[in-house]
């Protein structure tokens, strides 16, 4: 009985050590470390620290952090590059944890059509660009923040109004009639659209430039192909992010515009010159005297003390902000994000905005350790006012017409001085009497299933859908109407896309050296829209306060409704092959299938090869430690071109209306000339790259020489009259593009101060091939400039007369060769083929709107807790058609700009400088179809400067705050232009892109002011 009692005893004793009732807790303690990299000897800023009873933070700037946890606990440390390390805490409040470079994280992964693969492996050109600090550019979209970063990659900002969309070109325009825009993927879906896109959410871009990376995409990949890659859910306690800018947009205008003074001034000498070019006796006096006719005239009571400068009046500086929310965490079974960003940005040309709301979510659950499946959805919805006129509208109102009556009414210009001037209503009446807005609500979601049939073979099946749906409406008051008329309409449209894709992949080595890597996919898409438009004819809206048409009479002429349906179905396959990671080869294949063609050719094939030889594995390379990669690669691929609109192989039918005895009747008829043999058009491409990379990667160099051409170009060719019709769409023709890019990283400083550089440049050459038979093809527009598709040049180059000097004096007149018509104060132009004359074949390519080359420089600084960063960007040898000039010349008796008519030829007593012709409307058609307003548009600029501070993880912790920084921000800091440049904005163009045969890029009236953008923000996290 006594052992019993012992024995119990014992239990009890032993049971209650091992009860926590009765151990001693450790105490928990503040741990200081520092996470480095092992043979740099350098702090690794962002690497996360784990510990195993679930806490964590991560390394600021310096590599440095800090943790309160208790001894006994074991910390993991991880960051990408390097391999994890692991840790016991013991009761010693310092840490040095030294990190190895991982021989499979180090590898970069890149992501490309249908799947990823090692940056060291890729055999194709691809640039690569990670959301650091692309978020903080204060846009309303995403990928203005891109300007100059990447090489081949050229982004222009035309249009400087509320959202309004960048054009982006990869290598070059290579199409007529189908467009240009590269494809991109988001998430894998295909067509996708940069407004759907939140530059928080982003986690990485991607741009496949040559044939082989992007011929995964068939048919729609002749433009390039951007995939974009957000960001998923990470396991662990839940994180939220904040992002919060908010700053003001200031335009960055003129400072030449005449005071009314000045103005009076000049339109003197503007009325005499054009009174002398007609005959007139110039020494009459210029108001009241009925000899000298009245369009000549000029009226004193316009110096009235109204001194306006228009361009002053309907600008302003405008206040912007963004919120951007997310939420990320989860388990490893379970992973989820969320986010949500609101941003408001207020036009600087008065009544316009832009405003946008967005959502995301996505889930990715692991059911078991073979099957996995997940869904996204992002919807975006997004309201702008828009402004009636362009800016040349606005500017060259004259400046003795007041802002507003006192009784609130607008005055125009002709209750100063009758008929004379233009007969266009007040700009101010027109800013705050119009009303053109637009809403858009789209969504774009996916959910996805991927199975584990055996090792290394999986197969995923996704199931997207983007919806689209825009309205518009437009009213115009009467009182703001040039013609006195109110005037509106609606529209309505929406797209419907639906698209299912599979894919079977394969991954596996064998012994050892042979990696093969298969893949084979199946997709089915198809897209159906709906189009309602309503126009109300002009003058029938009751009143001016309900803007909506249900006010109005409805025309029919102006309204109708539209449907259409495209699909595709396609099948591809890629493989890659490398020996032991030396020798690379990939190819893949495409078949596409579209409504969009001729029943003769509905199906398309795409195929691509490259190859990559890794000269730094070799053995002879093992033993020196200057080159840490080396690689060489070529490639050659097709992609195609299916942008040309639903049915275009059909004859299409079109309708209307007419009257027979006062009857309305309806009528059909054959709108276009059906083609069955229309088909893509195919780009082939052929690249040669090299991979260059020193010192440990410190710097790393990419080189790329590419040529590609289009076949089979997409347009309207000429057929016989006879046929009904002058034109018909045809597969004719062939352009060139071929050039070199450059691209260098390197890290510059890499202790305490750290000073990261990229630089990159592109040159492009633009050749037409052929065009079907004919050496050239020329457009022309008023007044005689000409824009020229000609074998062995540039797409859509200038085409005129070269300005060489001013007829100032008779003698000149009469002995140099010159126009029909031409006078004293006209120009001289250049007798190109010296035959003593001035004719059509006196005409010679002027320059062309396509740059030479693009630059681009980023340079990243951080030092302690300080950061910045500012990138350059420089286009050089792009000229501008800038049309607008001949406004600010006084051409309709409005305002003038002192440096466009300084020099002017204004009579034989004042002849000018010899070179700036007579500027009047009676003489334009002398000045516009020569190289006059040719400006070249070559610009360097300060696209972004970043400066900020990132708190110390001790002080922003007391604030419960994981993370938090401080920042600001100027977005085109500086601007320079070449001496002669006249335009608000170098990239400015209102003529619009490459669209058809008879596109005139370059040409500009009335672009926006760039603006100058001032931020201030913070991101946090906790």
């Amino acid at each position: 009985m006594a052992k019993l009692t012992n024995i119990s005893c014992l239990l009890l004793c032993a049971t209650c050590g091992a009860s926590p009732l009765f151990s001693v807790a450790q105490q928990a303690m503040t741990y200081n470390g520092l996470v480095k990299d092992k043979q740099l000897n350098v702090g690794l800023a962002g690497a996360t620290i784990r510990t195993s009873s679930g806490k964590y933070t991560s390394t600021d700037n310096e590599g440095k952090f800090q943790l309160l946890t208790s001894p006994g606990d074991s910390l993991t440390i991880t960051s990408v590059g390097y391999d994890s390390y692991r840790v016991a805490l013991t009761s010693t409040p310092t840490l040095i944890i030294p990190l190895v470079k991982s021989a499979t994280q180090l590898e970069e992964t890149v992501v490309i059509g249908y799947g990823s693969i090692k940056k060291s492996s890729l055999t194709a050109s691809v640039s690569k660009i990670e959301n650091k600090n692309l978020d903080q550019v204060p846009s309303a979209r995403p990928e203005t923040a891109l300007q100059g970063r990447l090489p081949g990659l050229n982004i222009s900002q035309t249009r400087s109004t509320p959202g309004a969309a960048p054009v982006i070109r990869i290598r070059g325009i290579g199409s007529i009639s189908a467009g240009n825009d590269p494809l991109l993927v988001v998430d894998g879906f295909p067509g996708a659209s940069w407004s759907n896109i939140n530059a928080n959410d982003i986690e990485s871009i991607e741009v496949l430039k040559d044939a082989s990376a992007a011929s995964i995409y068939g048919s729609r990949a002749s433009g390039g192909v951007i995939i974009i890659t957000t960001r998923t859910g990470k396991a662990g306690k839940p994180v939220v992010r904040a992002n919060v800018l908010a700053g003001w947009s200031q335009p960055i205008l003129h400072d030449d515009f005449m005071n009314s003074q000045e103005y009076y001034e000049t339109i003197i000498k503007y009325q005499n010159r054009e009174y002398f070019y007609v005959g007139g006796d110039t020494s009459l006096p210029l108001w009241g005297d009925s000899r000298r006719p009245a369009g000549y005239q000029v009226n004193p009571d316009i110096l009235n003390g109204n001194d306006v400068n228009w361009q002053n009046a309907v600008t302003k500086n405008a206040p912007f902000q963004s919120y951007d929310l997310s939420v990320t965490g989860g388990t490893e079974q379970s992973k989820y994000y969320l986010s949500a960003v609101y941003k408001d940005q207020q036009g600087t040309l008065l009544n316009t905005f832009f405003k946008s709301y967005g959502m995301r979510a996505s889930v990715d659950t692991k059911i078991n350790e073979r099957f996995q499946i997940g869904a996204m959805l992002n919807p975006t919805y997004q309201s702008a006012r828009t402004s009636p006129l362009t800016m040349d509208s606005y500017n060259k109102y004259p400046p003795f017409v007041a802002i507003q009556n006192p009784d609130g009414s607008y005055p125009k210009a002709r209750d100063y001085w009758g008929f004379n001037v233009s007969s266009q209503a007040n700009p101010m009446g027109i800013l705050m009497g119009t009303n053109n807005q637009g809403q858009t609500l789209s969504a774009l979601g996916n959910i996805y299933a991927v199975y584990k049939i055996l090792d290394g073979l999986t197969l995923k099946t996704t199931l997207n859908a983007n919806m689209f749906y825009n309205n518009t409406d437009k009213f115009q008051a009467s009182w703001a109407s040039n013609t006195g008329l109110s005037s509106g309409s609606a529209a309505d449209s929406r797209i419907i896309t639906l698209l299912n894709e599979n894919t079977l992949n394969y991954n596996r080595t064998f012994a050892q050296h042979h990696d093969v890597s298969l893949m084979a996919g199946a997709s089915y898409q198809k897209a159906t829209s709906r189009n309602i438009n309503l126009l109300a004819v002009n003058g029938t809206f009751n009143n001016n306060i309900i803007e909506t048409l249900n006010n109005a009479l409805i025309n029919p002429n102006g309204s109708n409704t539209l449907k259409s349906v495209w699909g595709m179905i396609s099948y591809f396959g890629r493989a890659n092959y490398a020996y032991k990671e030396k020798y690379l080869l990939s190819a893949s294949i495409r078949t596409d299938g579209s409504s969009r063609f001729g029943p003769d050719n509905k199906w398309g094939l795409f195929p691509s090869a490259s190859a990559a030889w890794r000269i730094s594995k070799e053995n002879f390379m093992l033993d020196q430690e200057l080159i840490s990669d080396f690689k060489l690669r070529a490639s050659l691929g097709n992609s195609g071109n299916m942008n040309i609109g639903d049915f275009a192989y059909l004859g299409l039918v079109t309708g209307g209306l007419y009257t027979v005895n006062d009857q309305t009747q309806n009528w059909l008829a054959q709108s276009s000339f059906g083609n069955n043999k229309l088909s893509w058009e195919k780009t082939n491409e052929f690249d040669l790259g090299i991979d260059l990379s020193f010192w440990t990667n410190r710097l790393s160099i990419t080189a790329d020489y590419y040529r590609k051409r289009t076949k089979n170009l997409l347009y309207q060719v000429s057929i016989p009259s006879t046929t009904g019709f002058t034109s018909s769409l045809s597969n004719i023709g062939e352009i060139e593009n071929k050039g070199f890019e450059f691209d260098l990283n390197s890290k510059n400083l890499i202790g305490k101060l750290k000073w990261n550089t990229n630089f990159n440049f592109s040159f492009n050459r633009n050749k037409v091939i052929n065009l079907g038979g004919v050496n050239e093809r020329m457009t022309s527009i008023s007044y005689g400039m000409n824009w020229l598709l000609r074998v062995g040049e540039p797409m859509f180059s200038y085409y005129g007369y070269k300005h060489i000097g001013v007829f100032q004096r008779e003698e000149q007149l009469n002995s140099l060769p010159k126009l029909t018509g031409e006078k004293l104060g006209n120009p001289i132009y250049e007798d190109i083929n010296k035959d003593g004359k001035i004719t059509a074949d006196d005409r010679s390519i002027l320059g062309n709107f396509m740059p030479k080359s693009y630059w681009g420089m980023t340079n990243a600084f951080s030092y302690r807790n300080f950061d910045l960063s500012f990138t350059l960007q420089a286009v050089i040898g792009s000229k501008m058609y800038n049309f607008e000039n001949q406004f600010y010349q006084g051409s309709v008796l409005g305002n003038m700009r002192k440096s466009l008519v300084a020099g002017s030829w204004w009579s034989p007593q004042e002849p000018g400088d010899g070179h700036t012709p007579a500027l009047s409307l009676s003489q334009l058609s002398f000045n516009a179809n020569s190289d006059l307003y040719i400006e070249d548009a070559s610009f360097l600029a300060l696209r972004n400067i970043n400066f900020g501070y990132t708190f110390p993880t001790d002080l922003s912790s007391k604030m419960g705050i994981k993370s938090l920084r401080l920042f600001t921000s100027v977005n085109n800091a500086f601007l320079l232009t070449k001496k002669g440049f006249h335009a608000y904005n170098p990239e400015g163009y209102t003529g619009g892109e490459v669209g058809g045969i008879s596109s005139t890029p370059g040409y500009n009236v009335g672009s926006e002011p760039i603006s100058r953008v001032y931020t201030f923000g913070l991101n946090l996290s906790f």
